[in-house]
């Protein structure tokens, strides 16, 4: 099999200017040294200023995306599927931690879901993956793919050496 050539930084601007400016974007935030996507929830809880719970939802019934943000009552809850690879809960949880950074917004609780659940007081909006606009959608991809990359490169030695094989090739993607 022939291995495709890697690209110069200008080539890929060139082919999708978004990339570019989420790499950037990434590099701009000054983030942690860390083991897991996971272990930046407290600093993107500084930076948004606001509490992340992290949880797995259950979408036995394909009701649910396989990830998504509930800000209710001045708190984000991401919940990821819990029925798929440590790897790609990861990669939704960083690519919910990618919508908290951005700030992108997303539909209102009661289009989604039943709001007798919720306490009139509490106004609720939903970020799922088919919920918001493309633009949304591919910047919170690739800002998800430099988190994790970010992870990867910064894993203490030992480590580095067990890092999901999976996890490094789809960055490979992005990076």
């Amino acid at each position: 099999m022939r291995r495709r050539a890697l690209r110069t930084a200008s080539e890929q601007a060139t082919i999708d200017p978004l990339v570019d400016e989420c790499r950037n974007f990434v590099r701009s935030l000054g983030l942690p040294r860390v083991a897991s996507v996971r272990d930046l929830r407290g600093f993107v809880e500084e930076r948004i200023g606001q509490p992340i719970h992290i949880a797995p939802h259950d979408r036995s019934d394909g009701s649910l995306p396989c990830g998504m943000v509930i800000t209710s009552g001045g708190a984000n809850y991401i919940g990821y599927d819990p029925e798929t690879s440590t790897t790609h809960q990861d990669h939704i949880i960083a690519h919910e931690l990618a919508h908290l950074l951005k700030g992108h917004r997303g539909e209102l609780l009661a289009e989604t879901f039943d709001v007798d659940l919720l306490d009139d007081d509490l106004l609720a909006t939903v970020l799922g993956r088919t919920d918001y606009d493309e633009h949304s959608e591919r910047e919170a991809e690739a800002i998800a793919g430099f988190l994790q990359a970010h992870v990867i490169s910064n894993r203490p030695a030992s480590q580095s050496e067990s890092a999901d094989r999976i996890a490094r090739t789809l960055m490979r993607r992005n990076t």
